[in-house]
């Protein structure tokens, strides 16, 4: 915030990413991604544990996602999906293969990952393949969804700014993005 003014831009986008992360708490049935060819396809019984807990059904998942571009991090909590009940620490940190395990037993696992993207609190002002310049916002935790296209494209930018439109430009508000797209 500029000059501690809150804008009611700046209220309305920080209520929607705590809303974002409100839901994605909620989220008791979601899966995490499974490498291709590391799908577990034996019983829970048949898992080979290394003297080792097995998860226990109600087990709570912590994920961590830390966003490098913001520096920003976001938490979640489910419980573990009915295919992980039964494994052994290491069939778990297959299944979580994305992620990085901090903590395991049969009644909780913690775990971290970090993105190169801005958090859901960001609009992102970044270009497509084709040049165009875009707002976007992180509504997925690990992508990027496109709220505007504008008529800009790169090719009305200095080479330094075309790069870091590539990368994308975070700002707290649609309206900040705009005024600095209408400045350049």
């Amino acid at each position: 915030m500029k000059n501690g003014r809150c804008t009611p831009g700046r209220v309305m986008g920080m209520a929607f990413a705590f809303l974002c992360m409100l839901f994605g708490m909620m989220l008791t049935d979601a899966k995490a991604p499974v490498a291709p060819g590391a799908e577990n396809t034996a019983a829970p019984a048949q898992i080979v544990s290394e003297g080792g807990e097995r998860i226990q059904s109600g087990c709570a998942v912590t994920q961590t996602m830390g966003f490098s571009r913001c520096g920003h991090s976001v938490s979640r909590r489910i419980e573990a999906p009915a295919e992980i009940i039964g494994m052994d620490f290491a069939g778990a940190k297959e299944y979580y293969a994305l992620w990085q395990m901090e903590n395991f037993s049969r009644d909780q696992m913690e775990m971290q990952r970090e993105i190169d993207l801005f958090c859901p609190m960001h609009k992102v002002l970044t270009a497509n393949n084709a040049g165009e310049i875009m707002l976007t916002q992180n509504q997925y935790g690990d992508g990027m969804a496109v709220l505007t296209t504008y008529e800009k494209t790169l090719k009305d930018f200095d080479e330094e700014t075309q790069e870091a439109l590539r990368r994308g430009l975070g700002f707290d508000s649609r309206e900040e993005a705009e005024g600095w797209l209408q400045l350049h």
